[in-house]
């Protein structure tokens, strides 16, 4: 009978998860992988903590985003400030990303609070006149416009 091998994992909230290795990969190079893997980690928090500082910013300074554009990447668009940050917007529900265009054409639009999930997903409130006029993206990244 072949004996399973574990290998230990820490996880994104600090604790440790024991799984089982998938065939193949050598306990030796697991740790390799876990380096690597706990990089990837920490860039992603990097990322996440410069995206937390420009999202104060905007928030703080009341700066209305502009221009809605399409981005390179699927299902998500380019949000340009007024004061010319840009940055790859997501929606959080279907439909999101048409009913912000829509607040821009229309109203005033401006960022009312920000909020960084312990996975690193960024999430910028915005709001505009009128009751329960108000949605949440989720920010992909920083973007410079083409």
């Amino acid at each position: 009978m072949m004996s399973r091998r574990f290998h230990v994992a820490h996880s994104h909230r600090g604790g440790m998860v024991l799984t089982a290795l998938p065939r193949g990969i050598d306990p030796r190079d697991a740790e390799e992988i876990d380096l690597v893997l706990a990089q990837a980690a920490g860039d992603g928090l990097e990322i996440a903590a410069r995206l937390s500082w420009r999202l104060r910013v905007l928030v703080q300074r009341s700066i209305p985003p502009r221009v809605m554009e399409p981005a390179p990447v699927q299902r998500a668009a380019r949000l340009r400030f007024a004061d010319g940050t840009t940055v790859l917007v997501k929606g959080s529900a279907p439909g999101d990303l048409g009913i912000l265009a829509m607040a821009m054409k229309h109203w005033s639009v401006k960022p009312t609070g920000f909020a960084t999930s312990p996975e690193g997903i960024a999430q910028l409130r915005l709001a505009w006149p009128g009751a329960n006029h108000r949605l949440s993206v989720d920010v992909v990244g920083l973007d410079q416009p083409d």
